[in-house]
């Protein structure tokens, strides 16, 4: 073979594999201004052993995480983003998933309702009221008693004492309560960060000013799932407080359950 003929070859070679290269580059281009799986899956299909088959491989893979991750945002359940979370553990929308999933359990869970129960907090009141009535029926008893005889009317004289120790017992539950402020928790949401948790706090304590301006916001870290949280709460002076708090923010259909 002559060396003009063997010239002519190499570059037909070369003029080959640059066209192959333009065409495989212009396939590319093509698949990401689709940007679809299907584009990709037919590059593919194509170009297999290119050099973008990587690239192409890894959006494929987000595509569909955004694509499932749209779904289950649009359902919105607790189911929908459990699912999620299946399929797609590490990816870039699973810790999201994991704190809105934390949030329903927040909403579902039956500690919510614990509040309603009758308990050692809740029973203070009552058993103050009953302490009250035989007191006032004590002073009324010695009446008769005093117009029989005139010395028994001293014993009245010394019940009416007790009686006067009465409201320094209705104190003690004033005084527990006092104690007990800021031991009882109300939980607003969890979140991913601190500082998420942080400019949740500012908007929801701006957005229901009347029922959280008052109150100070403690953060709490945990897990979740495996994956750090930081749950979002309030204190409150006593376990009705919580029950109050939570139902007037529910009805607002905001998230809240007691959580401690």
């Amino acid at each position: 073979m002559r060396k003009s003929q063997i010239g002519l070859l190499a570059a037909t070679i070369t003029l080959l594999a640059l066209a192959a290269c333009s065409h495989v580059g212009a396939d590319w281009k093509q698949a990401q201004t689709a940007d679809t799986p299907e584009a990709y899956q037919e590059f593919l299909r194509l170009h297999a052993d290119s050099e973008f088959s990587v690239r192409a491989q890894e959006r494929i893979k987000q595509l569909a995480e955004d694509r499932d991750w749209q779904a289950a945002a649009a359902a919105d359940s607790l189911d929908a983003y459990q699912q999620f979370v299946a399929a797609h553990a590490d990816g870039k929308w699973a810790q999201e998933a994991r704190v809105r999933i934390e949030n329903f359990q927040l909403g579902t869970q039956p500690g919510a309702a614990a509040p309603g129960a009758a308990g050692p907090a809740g029973g203070l009141p009552p058993p103050a009221l009953p302490a009250a009535k035989p007191a006032a029926a004590a002073s009324a008893a010695p009446k008769p008693v005093a117009s029989a005889a005139p010395k028994p009317a001293a014993k009245p004289a010394a019940k009416p004492a007790a009686s006067a120790k009465a409201p320094n017992t209705t104190h003690k539950p004033v005084a527990s309560a006092k104690a007990s402020h800021g031991t009882h928790l109300a939980q607003l949401g969890a979140f991913g960060s601190r500082a998420s948790a942080v400019a949740a706090w500012e908007k929801l304590s701006a957005r229901y000013s009347g029922e959280l301006g008052s109150l100070q916001p403690r953060y709490s870290s945990g897990k979740s799932g495996g994956k750090a949280v930081v749950r979002l709460q309030v204190r409150v002076g006593s376990v009705q407080q919580v029950r109050a708090l939570c139902t007037k923010l529910k009805r607002q259909k905001q998230p809240c359950v007691a959580a401690g």
